[in-house]
């Protein structure tokens, strides 16, 4: 047996690879690394997610018996350093900790708790007198004979690991509480879990086990976000802290990772995010936070938003007169002194301060962890999980566990068998589990970088480069026109529709909605367009609405501006050929005629009948070329980490645009490629134009994939490029979409989440439905509201509620290339 042949018959290995100096890669298998929820059951675990695990219990097996710090039974502090000194942290520091953390968890009156991963007992002593029961779970033998022997009444503490919670020995805990707990409870234990799929598994097993109105509180959670801050603190080059933040061995997160985690559940969920209010200031205080997650819990007060910086020149007497208001407040962008220390910062412990005695709480901000908000009362510190919708970045410790353990196997396998173990060994993980923070920023830079360098080679940037520009990505600062062309292009859609309305709202004239679109003649099937225009020249201040629903323009149309210039140059500034300023041109000047299905959209975008040529047209401009280029990036990491060949599979392949830069991406790396759309016309043209590299197959997005032949968990990359958007109900077309990626597979996404009005005045014309069909987005977050595109919130919440957890997202939102709102999605399924 060759080397090779061994390692691969190990299951935890999919592909060896060699190196020029003679060395040796091994990959892991996604299997290995993945967690399968299993409904009633405890998850299933991954080997290596299950050896994770072990090694965890075994340091805290070790630790609790070896502890010297258990000098009062409400106070073991075994196993508490200080990450910088390795010293123990003071007992006074950790006792108010476990206070203000107990104190968190009363606010909410639970009379039945589930603690997972309860430790030496702090919690446990604190809430047991003001509950009815208690159950505590612990992987480590020695806290769960010590706590257990103590004899509380209404206590009970078993060994299980967090994810157990349907496993036989709780659920036998859980029965003696005479109902179910009203309270799952998580306080520093998510540091051990080996990954954010993991969690995944354990929240929403904790969700569906709690009571409605309960609460699932993850405290003491490591922000991810401040990760990079630690490590600059304790190292004292920007390369040692980046090494020191790679190799961090605890599980990390963001807030925007727990929404993508919790939102899963098939339960009604909004989170709060309290900040530390410790009074010291360690690393327990600026880098953590505490979330508590509602369950089926009613609406909180809807509280007006007031900035920090607009409450006048002593911002906190302002706020503590806030709090003792009587209406609701939420104030934002309080900048957090332990970490932004600028005139006018304040602390947790000092906001506490500053509120004491008033019902409120002192919040994270959930996009910046260096800025602090306020809530009044308490019960509007809950916000939806939409809200905090995104790309995460969490540091998950599963993938540096996984190469050493990796290594250590074809060491010992090779050995085992008497082959040669190289001098070079190394080991890798693929994308979507197990990823550090430091990895993933490096993911999106690359990805970017591809796609700048696309723009480069091609020229197409609407603005003129240095030859030697070619070999470089393209800077921000030649994409500088960007915005003011979209800008132009919103600014010339408008008038052409102030100019049509004009003719059916004179000055002195008010019509409904529907008088609208009779006066317009419109055909039934675009009322849906007339009524988002209304709606936004309404919004844009064009027109405005009477509380009855009547429309009336505001000011009158500019009928001698000619905008012809004006096209064609913000065309030419986006990357658009010629032909496309004629297609706008000519569609704004039908305007009539289309809404009266006199003139079909598709005459004007084909107008030679050429379908693929036409839509050719579109797919080489700034956007595309540099969104396709990071896509084919995306491609070629996962080939790269993946057994071979790749599975992919592309949904609504189209006119191919993706389907190329995909194959650019991928070389000459080995391939199972299946091309899809609805329509035969583009698989058989796709085949003309890739040969026998792909298979082909007619799916329509809008059924389910597996039922019309797909293979169920038999792709490892799904593509869905610009075909989201057609989608009647999206969630539930990213569900389907997510039940064809196997273990560790990757949904890659690229979507408009922005509407842009020149395209809602002419090429929306192509998704009115046919009659009898049923609009798009009925059953998704578009539903009522006209909307073709997702916006950049809503998208990443219907991936998350599919069961796909959004890890990268470009363009950036500081870069110009986001004006056109055309954005890239990496989703790995959870």
């Amino acid at each position: 047996m060759t080397p090779d042949e061994l390692l691969l018959a190990h299951p935890w290995i999919a592909r060896v690879d060699h190196t020029r100096d003679g060395g040796l890669v091994v990959t892991a298998d996604p299997a290995a690394l993945t967690v399968r929820h299993e409904p009633g059951h405890p998850p299933v675990l991954g080997d290596l997610v299950a050896e994770h695990l072990e090694h965890w219990g075994e340091v805290y097996d070790w630790t609790y018996r070896s502890g010297r710090d258990t000098g009062r039974p409400d106070l073991d502090l075994s196993g508490w350093r200080a990450t910088d000194t390795g010293e123990p942290l003071p007992a006074g520091h950790m006792a108010e900790w476990a206070d203000r953390t107990a104190e968190l968890v009363l606010r909410h009156r639970p009379s039945r708790v589930l603690e997972l991963g309860c430790g030496t007992g702090m919690l446990l002593h604190r809430l047991h007198p003001h509950l009815k029961g208690y159950v505590g779970t612990d992987l480590a033998e020695p806290v769960v004979a010590r706590l257990g022997g103590l004899g509380l009444p209404g206590v009970k503490v078993v060994r299980a690991a967090a994810h157990e919670i349907n496993g036989e020995a709780v659920r036998v805990s859980l029965a003696g509480l005479g109902d179910r707990p009203d309270c799952v409870l998580l306080n520093s234990v998510t540091q051990c879990f080996p990954s954010v799929q993991y969690l995944a598994a354990v929240l929403r097993d904790a969700i569906d086990a709690v009571t409605p109105g309960g609460t699932v509180i993850v405290g003491d959670v490591r922000h991810s976000g401040l990760l990079g801050e630690h490590c600059r603190r304790l190292e004292p080059t920007a390369d040692a802290a980046e090494q020191r933040a790679a190799a961090d061995t605890e599980l990390l997160f963001d807030p925007v990772t727990l929404a993508a985690a919790a939102a899963r559940s098939n339960r009604s969920v909004t989170v709060s995010l309290h900040a530390k209010t410790l009074t010291a200031d360690t690393e327990l205080t600026r880098y953590r936070f505490d979330a508590v997650l509602h369950v089926d819990a009613p609406a909180g007060p809807a509280a007006p938003v007031r900035a920090w910086d607009e409450l006048g020149p002593d911002p906190a007497a302002a706020l503590a007169a806030l709090a003792a208001g009587d209406g609701p407040v939420r104030v934002t962008g309080i900048p957090n002194r332990l970490l932004r220390p600028v005139p006018g910062a304040e602390s947790g412990a000092s906001l506490r301060a500053v509120l004491e005695g008033t019902d409120s709480a002192v919040l994270l901000d959930p996009a910046d962890p260096a800025f602090l908000q306020v809530a009044v009362p308490s019960e509007a510190a809950a916000l939806p999980v939409d809200a905090l919708a995104g790309a995460g970045m969490p540091h998950e410790p599963l993938g540096a566990f996984a190469r050493a353990r990796l290594v250590e196997v074809a060491k010992r396998e090779l050995r085992r068998a008497g082959l040669p173990v190289p001098a070079e060994l190394a080991a890798r993980v693929p994308d979507g589990a197990g990823r550090d923070a430091v990895s993933l920023a490096e993911d999106a830079a690359e990805a970017d970088r591809a796609g700048r360098l696309a723009l480069a080679r091609t020229g197409r940037t609407g603005a003129r480069l240095p030859a030697d520009r070619a070999a470089q990505p393209v800077p921000d600062a030649a994409l500088a026109h960007l915005p003011a062309a979209v800008r132009t292009f919103d600014e010339i859609a408008l008038r052409a529709l102030l100019t049509l309305m004009s003719d059916v709202l004179p000055p002195g004239t008010a019509r409904t909605a529907g008088e609208v679109v009779a006066a317009l003649g419109t055909a039934p099937r675009h009322a849906w367009i007339v009524g988002r225009w209304l709606e936004v020249l309404t919004a844009e201040g064009l027109l405005r609405r009477d509380p009855g629903g009547r429309y009336a323009a505001t000011a009158g149309p500019d009928r001698t501006r000619d905008d012809g210039g004006d096209l064609e140059r913000a065309c030419a500034a986006l990357g658009y050929p010629d032909e496309m300023a004629v297609f706008f041109r000519t569609a704004l000047a039908h305007l009539p005629e289309l809404l009266r299905d006199e003139i079909p959209a598709q005459a004007l975008l084909f107008p030679d009948g050429d379908l693929l040529t036409s839509l050719s047209k579109d797919q080489h401009n700034v956007s595309n070329t540099y969104l396709n280029a990071a896509l084919g990036h995306v491609l070629a990491r996962a080939a790269a980490t993946r057994a071979r060949p790749l599975r992919v599979v592309e949904l609504g392949g189209g006119a191919g645009g993706s389907t190329a830069a995909a194959l650019d991406g991928l070389a000459d790396a080995e391939a199972d490629y299946l091309f899809s759309d609805v329509s035969r016309f583009f698989t058989t043209a796709a085949e003309d134009r890739f040969g026998d590299r792909l298979r082909y197959a007619l799916l329509d997005v809008n059924a389910d994939l597996v039922a019309q032949g797909a293979r169920r968990a038999g792709a490892d990359v799904v593509i869905a490029a610009n075909v989201l958007h057609c989608a009647r109900n999206a969630g539930r077309s990213l569900r389907w979409m997510g039940e064809l990626l196997a273990p560790g597979g990757l949904l890659v996404v690229t979507e408009a989440i922005r509407e842009h009005y020149l395209v809602l005045a002419t090429m929306q014309f192509l998704m009115s439905p046919r009659e009898g069909e049923p609009d798009l987005g009925v059953g998704d977050r578009r539903g009522g509201t006209g909307r073709v595109f997702l916006t950049g919130g809503e998208l990443p919440a219907e991936l998350a509620e599919a069961g796909l957890r959004p890890i990268l997202e470009l363009p950036g939102a500081a870069s110009p290339l986001a004006a056109p709102a055309q954005h890239l999605f990496v989703a790995a399924k959870l």
